[in-house]
């Protein structure tokens, strides 16, 4: 009886659409605080966005709206030519680009290396541990890994000198020296990232069908044929998602990285001065709100151009793996 009583509910359309009604409530409580985040930090500083086209010019006393929009004349696009006219705009772009697409290529290949390697361990401590010891460099702030690199490379009390003078060979001067830090920030970056990025790709792995992987080996298919042949077509779309969401912020540059590691130091900006160091010392020494604001929109447009684009190459060539 109670089982009838049942199929006739399930048969009911109405009971349906309210229970549908009800699971909606359910998970839009559940995203609330997500939206909430989203609509303080993302959405409602948007307005910012009119410094970029104004000579702001504040007045004491008065509030940041009638500052902003009654007090601050129109600047039109002169915000963003004064970035274009900068003479060390080429080298500041080179930087960003060249940083970027390095990042952009490691960033994926070394993660989904060691996620491949740690998904062959048969060892569930060992391949925990190894998780775990990658991962932490993930959670320390830039400020952090900056002394902790100053501890390794100070002239006279760096680690890095003392071992070269028990060789015999002379202490390297390495916050004057800008030809050896292209290497060692994109060391840094990769230390400290591939962690995170290889659980996202192990994820991706333990989720394969391991039938797939018993035939490959009955069949008698060897490690890096399994790999070649059922891992990494399995993890195309994770690779396809990652690639199209970094591709998009080849302007932008983590500025801890290049600030905070560095040490601001003079003699490095020729190898660590990126746009958003740049935007950054220029509101700093020139309180120029409306610059600042015209070079981060621009960042945001060409993202969001080369966002789109690289979605429509992934898509032609693997319609599965595209986002939209």
């Amino acid at each position: 009886m109670n089982r009838r009583r049942q199929n006739q509910k399930n048969r009911n359309p109405r009971s349906r659409r309210r229970g549908a009604r009800k699971q909606d409530r359910e998970l839009m409580l559940m995203s609330f605080p997500a939206l909430l985040w989203y609509g303080i930090f993302c959405y409602l500083p948007l307005f910012g966005i009119f410094f970029a086209f104004k000579t702001f010019t504040p007045r004491p006393g008065e509030s940041l709206i009638r500052n902003l929009f009654v007090n601050s004349p129109w600047a039109g696009f002169r915000n963003f030519t004064f970035l274009f006219k900068s003479s060390e705009l080429q080298g500041i772009l080179f930087n960003t680009l060249f940083y970027n697409l390095i990042f952009l290529v490691l960033g994926i290949v070394i993660p989904v290396m060691l996620a491949v390697v740690l998904a062959e361990l048969h060892s569930r401590f060992f391949s925990g541990l190894v998780q775990m010891v990658m991962i932490l460099p993930y959670f320390l702030s830039w400020v952090i890994v900056g002394y902790c690199l100053y501890g390794f490379l100070a002239t006279n009390e760096g680690q890095v000198n003392h071992l070269l003078s028990l060789f015999g060979a002379a202490g390297i001067q390495w916050y004057q020296s800008p030809q050896y830090w292209r290497v060692i920030l994109i060391l840094v970056e990769l230390w400290k990232s591939s962690g995170y990025a290889m659980i996202i790709y192990l994820c991706a792995i333990t989720a394969i069908d391991r039938t797939l992987y018993e035939g490959a080996k009955l069949d008698g298919a060897s490690f890096w044929q399994r790999v070649r042949f059922i891992t990494l077509p399995m993890l195309r779309p994770t690779i396809a998602t990652i690639f199209i969401l970094r591709t998009g912020s080849l302007l932008a540059s983590d500025f801890g990285l290049f600030y905070q590691v560095p040490m601001d130091s003079n003699s490095l900006q020729p190898v660590t001065q990126t746009l958003d160091v740049y935007v950054y010392k220029a509101l700093m020494t020139q309180a120029n709100f409306g610059f600042s604001a015209a070079a981060s929109f621009l960042q945001n447009v060409v993202g969001c151009i080369l966002l789109i684009l690289t979605n429509m190459v992934v898509r032609r060539i693997d319609e599965d793996s595209s986002l939209i």
